[in-house]
């Protein structure tokens, strides 16, 4: 009976933990495997840290951006599901992710920052279902949340809205729904 009254309490304190969930990005990350960025600061930190994304899909090298891009120089990372579907026209499915080195110039070296995306829905509603994390050296964290709100929606939706909309929204083939650049 001892052990019976234990396991109830720690399923009753594990449903508990789980419905106090934090929608929150920057707390606990949420993801995090292969194909799949966690969301939150520190979480996404160390996943880029661990380098899993270096094996997706990749741009061969560094180039400076592509209109109407602000990252300057840069290289393009793709997971399997934007890879698998680049040359597509319909919408990017749940777990679509990319990630995005920044560079000071087109020799590369080490990154100066790093834009990740992870579309969180099958319906990208506007963009609020995707998670944006930037940061950037010398400026920090510039975004990090779903990009229903805040700098998440103000900076990379407003940017990310425009992709495959015309001819200079679509600097690449396949580019629509909040992607410029899919890597196949």
């Amino acid at each position: 009976r001892t052990i019976m009254t234990s396991l109830n309490k720690c399923f009753a304190i594990s449903i508990l933990l789980a419905a106090c969930g934090s929608d929150d990005p920057s707390g606990p990350g949420v993801g995090g495997d292969d194909q799949t960025p966690p969301m939150g600061a520190t979480a996404v930190e160390a996943w880029l840290g661990d380098g899993a994304y270096k094996s997706w899909a990749a741009e061969a090298a560094v180039h400076a951006s592509r209109e109407p891009s602000p990252h300057g120089f840069n290289r393009i990372f793709s997971n399997d599901l934007i890879a698998a579907n680049a040359t597509g026209s319909a919408a990017w499915p749940k777990g679509s992710a990319s990630v995005k080195e920044l560079y000071s110039d087109v020799g590369g070296g080490t990154p100066i920052g790093v834009a990740v995306y992870l579309k969180l829905d099958d319906d990208s509603a506007d963009g609020a279902n995707w998670y944006w994390y930037e940061r950037i050296e010398g400026s920090g964290v510039v975004a990090d949340g779903t990009g229903d709100s805040g700098t998440a929606k103000s900076i990379c939706v407003g940017c990310h809205a425009g992709a495959g909309i015309d001819a200079a929204h679509t600097p690449t083939v396949g580019g629509r729904d909040q992607v410029y650049t899919p890597v196949p």
